[in-house]
């Protein structure tokens, strides 16, 4: 490898400062009669290489120059020339206070260390192949069990620290529509570790697997009982680690990115979540985690019915809106569960929103396990709902058998309930507790990162299964399996009672799913992971599709295989 300072040192200054702090400018360094000490920074740095690291060391130790002074020597084995370097020392003492890049390389901190700025970011790309049986279709909702590549993540955003005790992210959404382009933003105040306080856009406190990064997660999807949580949402929050071991979140939020209706109340559902980590708290073995969590999460929130966009042989007159539903765990078939409630009824069209919004009370608890020794983890959660749904809909259109003019309501409650089991394994030997810390997994970092160069290592090779499943109970009141509204219920007063839109014909109300994962951690910033699911419904299912499902077929369980290449920094 040949190094030379560029002419154009201001656009080259991270390059030149390196080799200048270690080769000349710092004391400390200069004094060390050691080439690998010199090494190890130099490649701490990214001045070098691990092959660069390793010709040069190998070098050294196989004719070892006493005479020579190990500075002189790394630098003359580096091919980098005393005068370029110095002109870069001369150059770089100018600029000396104006801070340094973060290990990383991917942004900066001030002279003072109190702030810092790095950029972030995240590509998931998919390929899926599903096996379900049913008859292929042109219809476009059908493409929920169709197989296909996906760019299922892609973000970038800047997360960095003001004064030392103020912390921030911006983190936008690239796939997806616009309405959430906005991924995650917010401002994090930690003056008091035991009690910082965190406002905007955030993930909210609830679920292990949800506290756990898309980045780390152990399968390529989270479970059914994610599926109800809110996840990144507006709102204010207070967590904090009061001691080692035991960590809280309180959190007040909306469920939209905007206000709905006027409800007198700022942030119309709350979260709270209590986790321990009984190794931690014992103060026991540092290769052990004993955790246990729990969290609630109750308030109630406002959702627009509409008419369908995509399904009916004719447009609908009647709006609806989803309360609650489940999609196969490995990105399989979207309308494996639906639940809807009815709005107004307007006059026949596709995608109209009714006048009307519906209101939903959300009632949801959560219990965390995770025990982990060395590279075994068993990690299990369970989740337990309430949905109550109503709203109050105007007759416009009266070919449902409402009076037109008239106001009618709807209501309904559902029960839902979801757990997981899994078994995880690390083939390479690494330690889950080195990846715990405040109540959550973060990335397991490889013993040794893959190289394929002489002395590379294999990276981490992972082994894990899951056992996964969801249960609804509906009312009794619910008519019918259809893909219409049930009849309207007539009375001598103004608002009367109206059949809430159901649970759709297509639907299971209970599902079970087998997942088996193989994952490759190439480093901590590069993973593949491989997924093979098969899903057994309770009912047999059918797209939700404009064709009679009848000519389509239904089934009774879905296979899939899916391969995930993984990039965050």
């Amino acid at each position: 490898m040949k190094l030379s300072i560029p002419h154009h040192p201001r656009r080259h200054k991270l390059t030149a400062t390196l080799l200048a702090t270690v080769l000349f400018a710092s004391p400390a360094m200069a004094g060390l009669e050691d080439a690998k000490a010199i090494l190890e920074v130099l490649l701490k740095k990214g001045v070098i290489s691990q092959k660069d690291y390793d010709k040069t060391l190998e070098e050294w130790n196989s004719k070892p120059l006493e005479s020579v002074p190990p500075v002189q020597f790394v630098q003359d084995a580096l091919g980098v020339q005393a005068k370029e370097v110095q002109k870069a020392v001369e150059y770089t003492k100018k600029d000396e206070k104006n801070g340094s890049v973060q290990p990383s390389g991917f942004g900066w901190v001030s002279a003072d260390g109190e702030n810092s700025i790095k950029l972030t970011g995240l590509v998931h790309f998919d390929v899926r192949n599903i096996n379900n049986g049913l008859t292929t279709s042109e219809d476009k909702d059908s493409a929920s069990g169709a197989d296909n590549f996906e760019v299922r993540r892609a973000r970038i955003g800047i997360n960095g620290t003001l004064y030392k005790n103020i912390d921030f992210e911006v983190l936008t959404n690239l796939v997806g529509s616009s309405s959430n382009l906005v991924h995650r933003a917010y401002i994090n105040y930690n003056y008091n570790k035991q009690a910082q306080v965190r406002v905007g856009r955030f993930k909210q406190p609830f679920s292990l697997e949800e506290q756990t990064s898309a980045n780390a997660i152990d399968f390529m999807e989270r479970s059914y009982g994610n599926q109800m949580v809110a996840a990144q949402r507006n709102g204010a929050m207070v967590f904090g680690e009061p001691t080692t071991g035991l960590t809280y979140a309180v959190s007040a939020y909306q469920d939209g990115f905007n206000e709905l209706s006027n409800t007198n109340h700022i942030g119309t559902l709350g979260i709270g979540r209590v986790t321990a980590n009984l190794a931690e708290l014992r103060g026991g073995s540092t290769d052990t985690v004993i955790h246990l969590g729990a969290a609630v999460d109750r308030g109630k929130y406002e959702v627009v019915p509409t008419t369908s966009s995509d399904t009916g042989v004719a447009a609908s007159t009647i709006t609806r809106a989803t309360v609650l539903s489940f999609r196969t765990e490995n990105r399989g078939m979207a309308n494996a569960y639906r639940a809807q409630i009815a709005g107004d009824t307007v006059t026949a069209g596709y995608g109209i929103a009714g006048n009307n919004a519906a209101n939903v009370n959300k009632n949801l608890q959560g219990l965390e396990l995770a025990l982990a020794t060395g590279p075994f983890k068993f990690q299990s959660e369970y989740f337990n709902s309430t949905f109550g749904a109503s709203s109050k809909n105007y007759c416009v259109d009266a070919t449902t058998g409402c009076t037109a003019g008239s106001l009618y309501s709807t209501n309904f409650d559902i029960k839902a309930k979801a757990a997981y089991y899994e078994f995880f394994y690390n083939l390479t030997g690494e330690s889950w507790a080195n990846s715990y810390k405040s109540g959550a997994f973060t990335t397991v970092k490889p013993k040794a990162n893959f190289s394929s160069g002489s002395g590379g290592g294999w990276g981490a090779w992972q082994l894990g299964v899951r056992y996964s499943t969801y249960d609804v109970t509906e009312p009794t009141t619910f008519t019918g399996r259809s893909n219409v509204a049930g009849a309207v219920s007539t009375g001598s007063t103004k608002v009367n009672s109206i059949s809430g839109w159901t649970s759709r014909g297509e639907n299971s109300e209970k599902a079970q799913t087998l997942t088996l994962g193989l994952n490759w951690i190439l480093n901590p910033n590069s993973r593949i992971l491989m997924n093979y699911s098969e899903t057994y419904f309770d009912r047999p299912v059918t797209y939700l599709t404009t064709t009679t499902p009848a000519t389509l077929g239904s089934t009774g369980s879905e296979k899939v295989l899916s391969l995930r290449t993984q990039l965050n920094f």
